[in-house]
């Protein structure tokens, strides 16, 4: 299973570090999380196959090797068997050393450009720097140049995530299970997940990849790094529905963390009277969701942490709805998730929240 490929309008996109987490972690069960930095030749053969499946319908391929740092012996053969095939190659977000230990170094062309490309210590997630490029391609022609400068990887995903989630968006038009308003559609979340395994685990690795950017940039104390459990206190993701729980798991295999399962928390209630011996004092805890709509759900798990001693970070989601303005959002209740529908698509998507009050006029001063 191939789970980055985007499809541009003038090229195949593959993020190979994603799919070498896929290898590490769930094909040779390497078991090294996100934190895998050498690509494998396993990775890569699995990346060729399905482009020979595809035919030769793209004849442009970017392969991105963010956070990829070394590499088995002999990978630059199979980019140099796609270009005997007639295939126009970019390699993305690649160190000079790498193009040097591929052999590629003596390519000239115009829009190969030195720059700094930006890695994170495993333990610290402090950064550091390596010369590298932004693009490279593995041709002379400087008048091709299909990967633009500024193009945004990110934007063809959500465009992606977009028409593939449609077809879950359902009829509703009934209140909400746990807040008091109306939803004009349901997202069948669990029938997305299931069906849409490829998009769902990639989605997944992208969130992983979001939570250590926020631990990075906002996180009282380091992620990880050697030394006594309790100084570097790592959290523990909170699952807190069964729907929640393939996404905690994965995330729990990526980002090396604890899972504590909090089960019916929402729309159907129970009482549990050992939840004070499941949350630890002076913990953090992370709130794992599917889908955020209003939060309740989320409000509820905070509280119960809070109250038995431990500390909530925050939320984060595959999904979250974008029901005030970013100016007015507390960035600490902020979820972190990898599509949120907000004012700018949720026409497009057909999703509309409403309550029985007469609407205000809206102001667009």
């Amino acid at each position: 299973m191939i789970i980055s490929k985007l499809n541009a309008e003038n090229f195949i996109y593959y993020n190979l570090h994603s799919e070498e987490v896929i290898t590490s972690n769930f094909i040779e069960e390497n078991n090294n999380g996100i934190f895998c930095d050498r690509l494998q030749s396993i990775t890569i053969e699995r990346v060729i196959d399905d482009i020979e499946k595809s035919g030769k319908v793209q004849l442009n391929i970017a392969f991105d090797l963010k956070h990829i740092e070394g590499e088995q012996p002999n990978i630059n053969r199979y980019f140099t068997q796609l270009k005997k095939e007639g295939f126009k190659i970019a390699l993305l977000n690649i160190t000079e050393e790498l193009i040097v230990k591929f052999g590629f170094d003596s390519m000239n062309n115009s829009n190969n450009v030195r720059t700094d490309i930006l890695f994170f210590d495993k333990g610290t997630l402090k950064p550091r720097k390596k010369t590298g490029f932004k693009k490279f391609y593995l041709f002379e022609d400087s008048s091709i140049n299909f990967f633009e400068d500024g193009f945004k990887i990110d934007g063809l995903f959500e465009k992606e995530f977009i028409k593939e989630l449609k077809p879950y968006i359902e009829k509703h038009g009934e209140p909400h299970t746990s807040s008091y308003v109306y939803l004009d559609s349901y997202i069948n979340i669990k029938k997305f997940i299931s069906e849409q395994k490829a998009l769902c685990i990639y989605s997944i690795y992208k969130l992983s990849l979001k939570i250590l950017k926020e631990w990075r940039e906002n996180g009282p104390i380091p992620f990880y790094g050697e030394g006594n459990l309790q100084e570097y206190n790592p959290p523990i993701l909170v699952c807190q529905s069964l729907n929640s729980s393939y996404i905690t798991s994965i995330l729990s295999n990526l980002l090396k963390l604890d899972i504590l399962i909090l089960d019916k928390i929402g729309p159907i209630n129970r009482i549990y009277n050992s939840l004070n011996k499941n949350i630890i004092e002076n913990r953090n805890y992370i709130v794992v969701s599917d889908l955020v709509c209003l939060g309740t759900e989320v409000k509820i798990v905070k509280n119960i942490i809070e109250f038995l001693g431990g500390k909530y970070l925050g939320n984060v989601s595959l999904i979250k709805t974008e029901t005030l303005k970013k100016k007015d959002i507390n960035r600490r209740d902020a979820t972190i998730a990898i599509f949120s529908i907000d004012r700018d698509n949720n026409e497009e998507l057909g999703y509309y929240i409403s309550t029985n009050l007469k609407s205000k006029k809206e102001d667009n001063e």
